[in-house]
């Protein structure tokens, strides 16, 4: 641990009164103050995020073509067909979208990556969807720099759509590309996975099919200076309009020809003047068109009503609020709609928390109600797998994503492929028993490639200043690459790069891993041209290149770190804590901040000048401390066993950074730290 150790200042009458309003511990107001959300709607929209946050997948550049291809696809029985990365986002794109066929009566061809096949599409793959009469191909988690590969299958007469959330490069394909990170793209969130795209354009051809289908509503409320009025097509407010009056507002209607209908917020008699004036266009009270869509009781809406009431909105933030009331109503208000979305954020979830996009926006509201409704509804093959196990994004992290990744790491993607769609409970053990037994076969493997790398470059690094690890090997399969990439690179604390030979065609895989907080993929970006392909996140990213290139694209990397000087940080630390504050009950509700991932990381605390007045090893080389003075609290160092023995010994007091968990054993509770780092106090 580094000296300077910083803790956010905080408002501590703030918190007080934040904690008060949300009926939260002041830590977890403190903590959520840190990250930035530092008022009521913050910390709302944060804690309870609503479906009318999901922004409307008609914004994004392209949705209406996708769907009119996608609808003129299934009303001429065209052949379908649906390509996937091996990865668990692609696997999950392709099974939401497969998902949403399948309950159209509508049969696709499923193609994955597999056996030793490189990343990415091909003219061989593009070929089989040919030869399998396929009249529209879709690329889930992948098409975007798929540029020669889409001319081709354009060439043999194939319709392209495409949808992906990797970076594109020059230019784009000859194809219909659903991306929010395409240049141009409008749509207001940046992050979603693979996964998150597919299910837009699920959710935008289901729209499709509503009577009130690119027709307008017009939500009016009163305002001082007259009215407001928020002009809503497909889920998107596309103006928000004052008007001084009455006339003003017959003409602005008037100018939205196609308006399916007028709501109007908390003024009955403005219902009863405007109605019978448009035609067929009805006009309702908005809470009664609400409970009407929604078909519940009122005492969400009054709720909304008193909080909208008690903070003294502005105009247009109450306009704002009404319109997201709105907009969670209309997404909820088809059964269609609802029991697909339902079915599929389970899989948004996974995919998301396992391509390790940041957890904020919109991706925290799918990841957590597809976590929620896993909780609750459970998925049959997660309820196989699990087995009644309470799921977090912890467990999505490290106990599913890992599993379910190990078959396309070694060319079987068709396990978790069946994984995710195989119905029959018989079928789906079998699978689950095979996925198991190739996890841990994948296990022991790394660990045992890893321990003898570990051996040899400690051997080699007296000599060995550099920056950046390079390993080229041919002793393990190629999709272990990034696994022992971020092994390396955890043991070390160097970036790590990891290519496999021999490869096939002249043409190798590999994969690099670093610890956060320094420069790795923007740097080796650098040599993009030098690749065969490459992407991925500034911490991880794979790659292929010819092999007669690698050492000196190595070299170029290595020449370009050595003159960087990367950031070196602390640990990010949320708040300072008393070993006496920790509680089951307080740990309980930390999870109110899940899911955790990137960009809303586990919270870290800060204890100082603690004594702990036991200590022991468990395992190969874990430590366990006692806290003294607190009863029932325990802290774990994993792989921290003999840095731990030698703090104890010197009988001086800590100050130790950790994050908290309940562990639960034999059917009892206890609240345990997990340290993160150690230092002297002073």
């Amino acid at each position: 641990m580094n000296e300077q150790i910083n803790v956010p200042d905080i408002d501590a009458h703030n918190v007080s009164e934040h904690a008060r309003l949300f009926d939260l511990n002041e830590i977890i107001i403190r903590i959520l103050h840190g990250r930035g959300y530092d008022t009521p709607d913050k910390i709302e929209d944060f804690l309870y995020p609503r479906l009318s946050g999901s922004h409307s997948p008609f914004m994004m550049d392209g949705m209406y073509d996708a769907v009119a291809l996608i609808k003129k696809a299934i009303e001429s029985d065209w052949k379908i067909g649906i390509f996937a990365d091996s990865d668990l986002d692609g696997i999950t794109s392709m099974s939401v979208i497969h998902l949403l066929l399948s309950r159209m009566k509508k049969d696709a061809f499923i193609r994955y990556l597999k056996n030793d096949e490189n990343y990415g599409l091909t003219n061989d793959i593009i070929d089989e969807f040919h030869s399998n009469g396929v009249r529209l191909m879709i690329t889930v988690d992948s098409g975007t720099r798929d540029i020669d590969e889409i001319s081709y299958a354009r060439s043999l007469g194939m319709n392209v759509l495409v949808t992906d959330h990797h970076e594109q490069e020059s230019g784009l394909p000859d194809a219909l590309v659903i991306n929010p990170k395409k240049t141009g793209c409008g749509y207001p969130f940046k992050h979603l996975a693979g996964v998150g795209v597919a299910l837009k354009v699920c959710i935008a051809l289901l729209m499709s099919y509503l009577p009130s289908f690119n027709k307008y509503f017009m939500l009016i409320n009163e305002a001082e200076s007259g009215y407001i009025i928020s002009v809503v097509r497909n889920g998107t407010v596309e103006e928000t309009i004052s008007v001084p009056d009455y006339n003003e507002i017959v003409d602005s209607i008037c100018r939205f020809k196609n308006c399916f209908a007028i709501l109007v917020y908390d003024d009955m008699a403005l219902v009863g003047t405007l109605s019978g004036n448009f035609g067929e266009t009805k006009v309702f009270d908005l809470r009664d068109f609400i409970i009407r869509v929604v078909k519940t009781d009122i005492s969400g809406i009054e709720h909304f009503i008193r909080s909208s009431s008690a903070r003294q909105m502005p105009e247009q933030e109450k306009i704002s609020c009404i319109t997201s009331l709105f907009l969670d109503a209309q997404m909820s208000g088809s059964e269609k709609i609802a029991d697909f979305i339902n079915a599929a954020l389970g899989l948004v979830a996974i995919g998301s928390v396992a391509d390790v996009i940041p957890l904020i926006g919109e991706n925290r509201l799918l990841v957590k109600r597809g976590i929620d409704i896993l909780n609750k509804q459970r998925h049959r093959s997660i309820e196989l797998l699990l087995n009644g196990e309470h799921i977090n994004s912890r467990t999505i992290g490290w106990s599913i994503a890992p599993l379910l990744n190990t078959p396309g790491r070694i060319g079987k993607t068709e396990l978790t492929a069946q994984f995710f769609l195989e119905s029959d409970r018989t079928a789906l053990k079998k699978i689950i028993s095979e996925i198991r037994t190739l996890n841990e076969e994948r296990r022991s493997f790394i660990n045992d490639f890893c321990a003898t790398t570990l051996r040899e470059l400690k051997l080699e690094s007296a000599g060995n200043p550099d920056r950046l690890i390079f390993i080229k090997t041919d002793r393990i399969p190629d999709g272990y690459a990034g696994l022992v990439a971020n092994r390396i690179s955890d043991e070390t604390g160097k970036p790590t790069i990891v290519a496999v030979l021999p490869g096939k065609h002249g043409v190798i895989k590999g994969s690099g891993r670093s610890r956060s907080g320094g420069i790795f993929f923007s740097t080796v970006e650098r040599f993009r041209d030098r690749f065969d392909r490459i992407g991925g996140h500034e911490n991880a990213f794979g790659f292929t290149v010819r092999v007669e290139d690698i050492d000196e694209i190595i070299a170029l990397i290595k020449s370009a770190m050595d003159v960087l000087t990367a950031p070196q940080t602390n640990p990010a630390i949320d708040c300072k804590l008393d070993p006496a504050q920790i509680t089951s009950d307080f740990i309980a509700q930390l999870s109110r901040l899940e899911p955790f991932g990137a960009g809303n990381e586990e919270p870290l605390f800060l204890s100082e000048s603690v004594i702990f007045k036991s200590f022991m090893v468990f395992g190969k080389n874990h430590g366990k401390y006692i806290p003294e003075g607190v009863s029932g609290v325990t802290a774990i160092g994993w792989n921290m066993g003999v840095i731990m023995k030698n703090f104890f010994e010197s009988g001086k007091p800590l100050d130790v950074v950790y994050r908290l968990e309940n562990n639960s054993f034999n059917g009892s509770v206890s609240p345990r730290m997990i340290i993160n780092s150690i230092r002297y106090t002073g």
